[in-house]
């Protein structure tokens, strides 16, 4: 029998004792998403099979099957079983299934082998009902997230544009803050690593960001008016680039430019980690030195 490696040997390398455990309490779960348990080291969800709650083993690199044991009824055929072991014939039954529930999704009628998996479950020390194929994995659209331990059904990744959309909801209160001259709230919107490239310079980090700030423009608060035109968003995991057209009106001046910027989703929070932006012309500058000796001149 031929025996290839499978995805289920990479889950089972995920899962093992040497690697670091991360807390994940502060993150919540979204609506569609499963938590993966073990069974010792073994990758578990559990799924709901005609109003009972089941543990059925995840293996991307076999096809779905029933323990027999959790499965006795049905008739007996010649079925091909592949898993991370093989494929080879075997004497199984076919069961039917009214309903077969993960998460959000629901399948029903489903005709299933079983076989006795009684091995695995005393292997890992726990119930094994099942087991969650690549078949059923790919019809209700499951992608696994081991670092999160978490499988998602039927998730979609958002585009750039639905995701920037999400971000300037969660940030709208930075722009308030940012007009407003709530310094504290808007330090908070930065990253504590934020890169701010301006035509004055180079400011690097939350403290050296907020005191460009608060000199160049918080001090007119509340008379400060920001604008911003999107034009090219692009994603990057949990980042976002985007790049845009500004202005900014205060008592003492108009500031118009380009601007680019890059915000990244930390614990559910968005935050700007760089900017740079540019300006269209320089700005007037009254109260320069150079200026005033330029006006003396007549020029």
């Amino acid at each position: 029998m031929f025996v290839r490696p499978g995805v289920f040997a990479i889950l089972l390398a995920s899962f093992s004792p040497f690697s670091p455990a991360i807390p994940r309490a502060q993150e919540l779960p979204s609506s569609n998403e499963i938590p993966i348990e073990r069974c010792d080291l073994l990758p578990v969800v559990k799924v709901r099979i005609d109003g009972a709650d089941m543990r059925f083993l995840l293996d991307t690199g076999a096809t779905t099957m029933l323990n027999l044991k959790s499965f006795s009824s049905g008739r007996s055929q010649k079925i091909q079983v592949t898993s991370w072991s093989g494929t080879a014939a075997t004497s199984a039954r076919e069961v039917t299934l009214p309903e077969f529930t993960l998460g959000a999704h629901r399948l029903k009628d489903l005709k299933l082998p079983a076989i006795d998996l009684s091995p695995i479950g005393k292997a890992c020390g726990g119930q094994i009902d099942g087991i969650l194929g690549v078949d059923l994995l790919d019809k209700m659209g499951v992608t696994i997230d081991l670092k999160r331990q978490v499988a998602s059904a039927g998730a979609q990744t958002p585009d750039a544009k639905t995701l920037y959309d999400q971000m300037e909801l969660g940030m709208h209160h930075c722009m308030t803050a940012f007009e407003t001259g709530k310094v504290a709230e808007l330090q908070d919107c930065f990253d504590p690593e934020i890169v701010f490239y301006t035509p004055q310079g180079e400011f690097r980090g939350r403290k050296q960001v907020m005191e460009y700030l608060q000199e160049r423009c918080l001090k007119f608060a509340p008379d400060l008016h920001y604008k911003m035109n999107l034009h090219d968003v692009k994603m990057f995991g949990d980042a976002l680039w985007y790049s845009y057209d500004y202005s900014i009106d205060s008592p003492k001046e108009h500031i118009a430019g380009h601007g680019m910027s890059m915000c990244r989703r930390h614990n559910g929070h968005w935050l700007i980690l760089n900017l740079h932006n540019s300006f269209l012309e320089s700005p007037p500058q009254a109260d320069s030195p150079a200026r005033k000796n330029a006006d003396r001149r007549g020029g």
